[in-house]
């Protein structure tokens, strides 16, 4: 297919070989960027993940990546709602102390691995499958599912720890997909504006637009 191969995964590595057994030698490997993140059965659809984690509720959508059809999605309450209902709240509990931080991280990977397991049984898909997440929300949101200081974006100035885009492993994050896939985080803008406000611009294509508003 004409695409280059130069780096492995090591989790993805320590399945090849029973993988390649299993298959009979006929497989197909993701590759993101160069680096194979996860050896499939062939044929096998592969499979994205995109989250939008918002204060009050997750939505989380199960997409065919090569035809971008939608082939599940669930609505779920955000379950840091019991130590806040406000993003302020929130933050002042994670920064009291480093296990509570740690809490309001794995409160949100728990509850979407809760989902994409309900999604993968409809239909039909494994969590393998799933070779890449996208994951938005606002800046506070944003921090506390990367366990992120948060104790700047509380006080005046408001200054994020990171604006920039991110990829991390998603096994780093306790999100249970493809051996080697990476989430995604769109940049946030700002204090109080975050990425989820980005990926409504890059989904409306309002940058495109030659209308003007006033």
């Amino acid at each position: 297919h004409g695409v280059g191969a130069t780096s492995f995964d090591i989790a993805a590595l320590r399945q090849l070989p029973r993988r390649l057994r299993e298959c009979t030698w006929q497989v197909q490997a993701a590759v993101r960027n160069g680096e194979i993140v996860a050896v499939l059965p062939e044929p096998a659809q592969v499979v994205g993940l995109a989250v939008d984690l918002g204060t009050t509720k997750i939505a989380a959508y199960l997409v065919e990546l090569t035809s971008g059809q939608t082939l599940a999605s669930r609505g779920i309450m955000n379950p840091q709602i019991a130590y806040g209902e406000d993003v302020v709240a929130r933050m002042a509990y994670a920064q009291r102390a480093p296990a509570q931080g740690s809490r309001m991280q794995a409160l949100v990977v728990d509850a979407l691995n809760q989902a994409l397991s309900e999604m993968c049984a409809e239909t039909g898909v494994e969590t393998e499958q799933v070779i890449e997440a996208v994951v938005v929300g606002n800046t506070a949101m944003h921090h506390l599912f990367l366990h992120l200081p948060v104790e700047q974006l509380a006080r005046a100035p408001y200054v994020p720890a990171v604006g920039a885009a991110l990829d991390i492993k998603a096994r780093e994050l306790g999100l249970q997909i493809a051996p080697g896939a990476y989430v995604h985080l769109l940049p946030n803008i700002a204090g109080y504006v975050g990425a989820d406000h980005v990926a409504m611009l890059l989904a409306t294509q309002v940058a495109q637009t030659q209308d003007q508003v006033i």
